[in-house]
């Protein structure tokens, strides 16, 4: 209860700034019921009033299976009507099991909302609500750690959520400022190269496009743009030029994969911004199912990120966000605005350690250490 008063003390504080007087809507999954009501208290603390809503696992999945389309896809009048009367919005990510897509109708999986990022009709109607009324909206991947994922993913749940918390707990007005920094120089910057001593040589370029930056304070301004923030957080992705990308990537930090499988030591190899040769030293199963399953621009060179949060590890789940990590991804990037398609913007990405990277010559991150 001690780690949830302080994560719930950064929530309200630190992410969001709720004050006195303000609306907001907590909503949880049965699992984080602790976490959700130590969030709603904290904002009654603020003068602020609260309102918590909770989903069942068992709902929602069965909801999927046994919903009609039209059912799903339509927002309720009175979740509409408290949408509108809402200032922030702070919503726990689950289940707390892993998503069993097999068990779920093809037709039905776009219907799903679990991020607030989701497109469909349901999303949409919420989003003009949110967009229009200014909503500040944070979602809480900390809440993602349970000892089912844990086992599902083959990671030791206590040291997994002990590093989650610290990403959680990090300064992130810090993680801000520098975001913003290095947004700026991708937005100007062309020519990438990306060296490791572990065999990565890599160049691309960048293509003009406006970068993500990724932290976890939300603000009047993201709010007005209908951003969603998640926490922990602490990165800056954009994609790059699909076709420029030439070289060899190597993942030096495992890979896990549900049922427990790591993939370790991936090595791809680019020419002209596709996948030409792959290899791992173990567990290249996923990535291959990855390859052979999806359609459209699955092996095509999509994306480029720096972590930025210092509180995270590599090897749990947010490689991409590890202070001094680089993460490549291949695949979708519609959603980055890029050019490559795939079925439901399916993409890999995976981070690697120790790299030295230039942008137009000049060096932004040297053997994993920022250079700013």
């Amino acid at each position: 209860m001690e780690d949830h008063a302080e994560l719930a003390h950064q929530i309200v504080t630190a992410c969001l700034n709720i004050k006195g007087g303000e609306n907001v809507w907590v909503h949880s999954w049965d699992h984080t019921v602790d976490v959700a009501s130590e969030v709603a208290l904290a904002c009654r603390q603020k003068g602020a009033q609260p309102l918590i809503t909770i989903s069942s696992e068992s709902y929602w999945t069965r909801s999927l299976r046994e919903i009609s389309g039209n059912v799903l896809e339509t927002l309720p009048t009175h979740q509409a009507a408290a949408l509108e009367q809402t200032d922030a919005f702070i919503f726990m990510i689950g289940p707390r099991n892993p998503v069993d897509w097999s068990n779920i109708p093809s037709e039905k999986q776009e219907l799903a909302n679990i991020w607030f990022l989701e497109s469909n009709k349901y999303m949409d109607s919420w989003r003009m609500i949110a967009q229009k009324r200014g909503i500040r909206m944070l979602g809480i991947e900390y809440c993602l750690v349970t000892r089912e994922r844990a086992k599902a993913l083959g990671l030791n749940y206590d040291r997994w959520r002990k590093v989650m918390l610290a990403g959680c707990l990090t300064d992130q007005w810090e993680i801000a400022q520098r975001a913003s920094r290095l947004a700026g120089i991708m937005r100007e910057g062309s020519d990438v190269s990306v060296e490791t001593s572990f065999g990565t040589r890599l160049k691309f370029r960048l293509a003009g496009r406006e970068p993500t930056p990724g932290d976890s304070v939300a603000n009047e301004e993201d709010a007005a743009k209908g951003v969603v923030k998640f926490l922990p957080s602490g990165f800056v992705e954009v994609a790059a030029d699909e076709d420029s990308a030439d070289g060899t990537v190597v993942y030096d930090v495992p890979i896990p994969a549900r049922g427990g499988v790591k993939t370790e030591r991936l090595s791809l190899e680019f020419k002209g911004g596709k996948v030409v040769r792959y290899s791992a030293q173990k567990g290249i199963e996923p990535f291959e199912d990855y390859m052979k399953s999806g359609q459209g621009d699955v092996d095509k060179f999509a994306f480029f990120g720096l972590g930025l949060n210092p509180g995270l590890e590599h090897g749990f789940t947010q490689d991409d966000k590890v202070l001094g990590g680089v993460t490549i991804g291949i695949g979708g990037n519609e959603d980055k605005g890029g050019k490559n398609r795939t079925a439901g913007n399916r993409h890999w990405w995976a981070s690697m350690t120790k790299a030295t990277v230039k942008i137009d010559g000049k060096t932004v991150l040297k053997k994993g250490k920022l250079v700013l």
